[in-house]
């Protein structure tokens, strides 16, 4: 099926990843402590495990002691009062560590808003003009969290005919799904590209959201469940203003409103893209459609997700020209299982047409390709 063809009954495949996405990062944070200062814990999420948006601005040394108050008492008032969390901590800017320091308040869109107004009643601007409340920008991301630095969008692709240790990120259903390859160098810096994107683009409003007219192949940041992920346009619909989105970390399609997209800036595309869209190979739905059923795709999730399983590339489509692809996985007993055959065995599929597979050794080389189908990613300056 080519990309193009791909609708909003597609739903995007990382139900789980705005919710998990602090879990490298929170253990690295600081203590809680900043100079001069006291802060409260601060968890990413509330209690549904939904992540909570983040509002950070300056404090003048001179006033961080007001602002925490006798043993705290100011701070845990504010954060009780209108039910966020807050954290003082050293500035980022090194030509402002003397001067300054950061109050970060997380908790949802209006407790963030009641909280800021709580902050202005009790620190009037015309007795504290130095307190202004304006958001500031995260720092830069660490360039060593890339391998190579580059502006130029890369994908990651699977070897041919090797068999290479992958999870399954997104599944649309049992023949066809993302994987991610978690040995690859690269992999470990995405916890920290989703980190930065999500300080980044909840807190500046000056990012520039796409063009209208929307072009096929744009790469951008999309929100999604509270965070903002790389995703390239795959399709765009001028009655509606929507946008079809293929997402290019955790894989997934979904259609958001235009006016929710803003244009990447050059700095996030360093690291190569991480999701490899796949197909299953040597199978198809039992009743010969391409319609698999919930049992189906059930017994598929049960079998590989959650688990580092293996991705052998035996050949592209020859319709679209995405790797098709054998899974195995352990079983209880430690022997490997052909997910193709399983799911013939349990009465989910049958064989399919071998003349749909373009056999690897005929295919032409898809190393780090930048194409898919006849579209270009293009990466519009921001």
């Amino acid at each position: 099926m080519k990309n193009t063809e791909i609708n909003s009954a597609y739903n995007l495949g990382i139900p789980t990843i705005a919710q998990s996405l602090f879990s490298n990062a929170v253990s690295s944070q600081d203590s809680g402590r900043a100079t001069g200062g006291l802060a409260s814990s601060l968890s990413p999420m509330d209690e549904a495990g939904d992540v909570l948006p983040m509002y950070e601005f300056e404090i003048p040394n001179t006033l961080v002691g007001l602002v925490i108050g006798i043993k705290g008492k100011t701070i845990k008032e504010l954060s009780t009062r209108t039910d966020v969390r807050m954290l003082i901590r050293q500035h980022h800017i090194p030509e402002k560590v003397d001067t300054h320091q950061i109050c970060q308040v997380r908790g949802k869109r209006e407790q963030i808003n009641r909280c800021l107004q709580m902050l202005r009643r009790r620190f009037p601007p015309a007795r504290f003009p130095e307190l202004n409340l304006q958001p500031v920008l995260p720092p830069p991301i660490p360039s060593h969290f890339f391998d190579s630095i580059t502006y130029h969008p890369t994908w990651l692709t699977l070897p041919d005919e090797i068999p290479c240790e992958v999870v399954c990120s997104s599944v649309i259903d049992p023949g066809h799904f993302f994987v991610q390859q978690p040995t690859h160098p690269s992999f470990s810096s995405l916890s920290h590209l989703d980190m930065y994107m999500l300080r980044l683009y909840s807190q500046a409003s000056d990012i520039p959201d796409l063009p209208k007219p929307c072009q096929n192949g744009l790469l951008c940041a999309a929100p999604v469940l509270g965070a903002w992920f790389r995703a390239v346009t795959v399709n765009y619909n001028i009655e509606t203003d929507e946008v079809m989105l293929r997402f290019v970390d955790y894989g997934g399609y979904t259609l958001l409103p235009r006016s929710e997209l803003r244009q990447i800036r050059t700095d996030l595309m360093s690291l190569p893209f991480q999701a490899v869209e796949c197909y299953l190979a040597h199978v198809q739905p039992v009743d010969g459609t391409w319609q698999w059923g919930e049992d189906a795709l059930k017994f598929f999730q049960k079998l590989c997700m959650g688990k580092v399983i293996n991705a052998t590339v035996v050949g592209v489509s020859v319709n679209d020209k995405v790797p098709m692809v054998e899974l195995t996985v352990p079983s209880e007993d430690g022997k490997p299982l052909r997910v193709d055959k399983e799911l013939m065995n349990s009465g989910f599929a049958k064989a399919s047409d071998p003349s749909k597979v373009q056999k690897v050794s005929t295919a032409r080389s898809r190393s780090m390709r930048l194409f898919s189908g006849s579209s270009f990613y293009r990466l519009l300056i921001c």
